[in-house]
Parts: C-alpha cells; structure tokens; sequence
C-alpha cells in the first residue's frame, strides 16, 4: 500500500461536488466522507442557529429522514454531529485500508470554527459560475419548502444562504489556509473547467492533490449504490429521498458537457441579488483557478 493521501474538497452548493464524489468514489481502496461539518452545522448539537420559523422545519426533517427505511447505514446520527465528533472521530480517524481519504464538504460550515480543522489533509476547492449556481440553488429550496420559495434566497440567514454567499465563505477559508501555511497552494477548479475538460483537470488535481489518477474517473455507473460505502450523516443520505438534492448526481454517469448560463433578465429578483453580492468574491476566486493547458 502507497502512503495515504487525504484531501478535502471545499466547495459552494450546487457546484457538481456530489458527482465529484461519485467520480472520486471510482479510486482504489478510497474512503469518501461526504459532508461531515455540514451535518455538524445544520443538524448536529452545535447547529448554527437558525432563523425563527426553521428550528422546527429542520427538526422535522431530521424526524422524516430517519424514519426512512435505507440501504444505507454507514453514517452517524444528528445527536452526536458536533464539531469535536467530526473533527476526531471521523475526519482524524483510521482508515487503515485505504490508499485515499477523500472529504467533500461545505466552506460556510467551517468558517465560523476555524480551529476544529482537522489535522493531516490537503485542501482544494470547487467553484462554479454564479448565475448557474444560483439558479440552482433556487431550483433545490422549492423542492425544500416551495411554500417559502419566492424569495426564500433574500433570506441570506446563514441557514438557506450563508451571510457571505457562500462564496466569500470560501475565500475566507481559502485564505486562512495560505495565511496560516496550513494550505500554501489550494487547488481551486471551477466547475465549467472540469465539466470542459474532465481528464485534463482531474489529472492536474490528482497530481497536485497526491492522488495516483486513473482513467477510471471518468466513467461510473448511475444510481446511489456507491454511497452505500461512503461515510455521512445517516439523515443526508435518507432525506434526499424526501428533498432529491442529490438526485442529479446520483443519476450521472460522467461529467457532462457545460451549459451556457441562463439569462439574467429571465431570472427571479432573488437569485439576481445573490448573483450581484456574490460577483466580486467568485472573480477573486476565478483568477485563482487551475487553468486547463
């Protein structure tokens, strides 16, 4: 066995993270960990306090998602998601059989608890234009609550929409990283370039991250059977049965050819607002990008 490489892979919802993780998934002897601060900050003990009105919409989430009869049972309950448990218990853990540690989770989740990094990764990051991303993100909270969904994004609580769009979150955490000499050099990829150019940018990241790439990567089969092996909140894997926030991941079979974004003029006010507040942070993120060659 060659010397473990662990990684994590911050990213921004509605980046193709999850279909990142199925195409991650394809390694030999790897070990994916599927958001385990997210769990931590939206389910977990130590939740980030929600605004009034949600306490009770999360905790019945919670409720439905276990009541949910899976195949999968490879996680760990909400009562026990705090910080500490993530950080030691499964991100610092031993995964004795396994060549790669792959984590994807959620800036936001982290910034606000800096010091609960785990020991022992690389860290990289997933990007993605904003008009696309939003307009996505819009798509999942009316699946979530279409009851609240007209301007459910103007919220910006820190619980729909992060204070910082989630993509200043990411430039925080970005640059903590080099600051701190945690990180010296993140890998930043945005989306559009991977989905361009899957081979050229995942053998770029591989290479930088330490992972042996594998032409494997880029093919995988459609269906959630391959999560059945990662680690996650027990409720994040059921409750995409009742939301679908996973569904087109799970769906994929590769990453496909990008499309152009959508028309502004076409788009709710909302989703117009967080594309004009989140501009200046993806531009700084942009100019950081690996580039294809």
């Amino acid at each position: 066995m060659t010397e473990q490489v662990r990684v994590i892979l911050w990213c921004i919802p509605r980046t193709v993270s999850t279909a990142f993780e199925k195409c991650m998934s394809q390694l030999d002897d790897v070990q994916i960990i599927n958001e385990p601060y997210q769990s931590a900050f939206t389910i977990g003990p130590e939740r980030f306090p929600p605004p009034d009105g949600f306490e009770k919409e999360t905790d019945i989430f919670i409720e439905k998602s276990n009541a949910i009869v899976s195949g999968y049972d490879g996680g760990w309950e909400p009562d026990v998601a705090t910080y500490k448990f993530i950080k030691e218990n499964i991100l610092e853990a031993e995964y004795p059989d396994k060549n790669v540690v792959f984590v994807k989770d959620m800036s936001y989740a982290i910034t606000w608890k800096l010091h609960m990094l785990p020991k022992g990764y690389r860290h990289a990051f997933l990007i993605r234009n904003t008009i696309k991303a939003f307009s996505s993100w819009k798509k999942v909270t009316i699946k979530i609550e279409k009851s609240l969904s007209t301007k459910l994004l103007l919220t910006n609580d820190n619980f729909i929409v992060p204070k910082k769009y989630g993509f200043g979150e990411s430039l925080e955490l970005y640059e903590h990283l080099v600051k701190t000499g945690i990180e010296p050099d993140p890998v930043m990829i945005d989306s559009d370039d991977l989905l361009e150019n899957p081979e050229l940018i995942l053998r770029e990241f591989c290479k930088r991250t330490g992972i042996l790439y594998n032409d494997k990567l880029l093919n995988w089969d459609a269906g959630e059977g391959v999560t059945h092996k990662w680690k996650a909140a027990n409720t994040f894997i059921k409750g995409n049965e009742l939301m679908g926030y996973y569904d087109d991941a799970f769906a994929s079979e590769r990453f496909q050819k990008p499309e152009p974004p959508a028309d502004r003029a076409e788009l709710p006010e909302d989703v117009n607002t967080c594309i004009d507040a989140t501009l200046p942070y993806y531009e700084q993120l942009y100019a950081l990008r690996l580039c294809p060659k």
